[in-house]
């Protein structure tokens, strides 16, 4: 068996949970979407460690991990912030969740081609970005979500410098 299976069902779970996360938020079953993004971030978490554990990193992974990312992490909590709040904004509320998605398509594209190989994230990785929406979308109004997500947005996009988690360890296994 290929070393690369296991990785690669984590990363196929983690696109499952993201999928199944929008059919819980179309049947408004908001507590399950949560869930799912949630155990998404979990194997996320996993496939890329696993991945390394196992020496099986490859481009096929990377750019797999990327599309599972994009539905978990970029449409299904955009979905969501939508359905519960920012629906009540109208075209505005669909204006900021696809510029949300759109941000965290770009923000995956650029980490994929540029970044994937630095000491830290350029930009809010999408991950951190849903778990911020998510929060946000729990337990505030309807215009400061909308203006949380044009931040999330944004930080997803910008230059600013995010430690890199695999990268910190590393580097404080080198220390000890």
């Amino acid at each position: 068996m290929p070393k690369t299976v296991f990785p690669t069902l984590l990363t196929i779970s983690n696109f499952t949970c993201g999928m199944l996360s929008i059919f819980a938020v179309l049947e408004g079953n908001f507590n399950a979407a949560i869930g799912f993004i949630l155990f998404g971030l979990l194997f996320d978490i996993f496939d890329g460690w696993t991945a390394r554990q196992l020496e099986a990193v490859s481009a096929f992974g990377k750019e797999l991990d990327s599309l599972s990312d994009i539905i978990t992490f970029g449409i299904a909590p955009a979905l969501f912030a939508y359905h519960v709040l920012l629906s009540d904004l109208g075209q505005v509320g669909l204006f900021l969740v696809l510029i949300y998605s759109v941000c965290a398509a770009l923000r995956l594209a650029h980490f994929n081609a540029t970044q994937s190989n630095l000491p830290t994230f350029i930009g809010l990785p999408v991950p951190a970005a849903a778990i911020g929406l998510l929060l946000v979308t729990n337990l505030l109004s309807p215009t400061f979500v909308a203006i949380t997500t044009c931040l999330l947005s944004y930080l997803m996009i910008s230059n600013v410098k995010f430690p890199h988690a695999k990268k910190v360890k590393a580097e404080e296994e080198q220390t000890v």
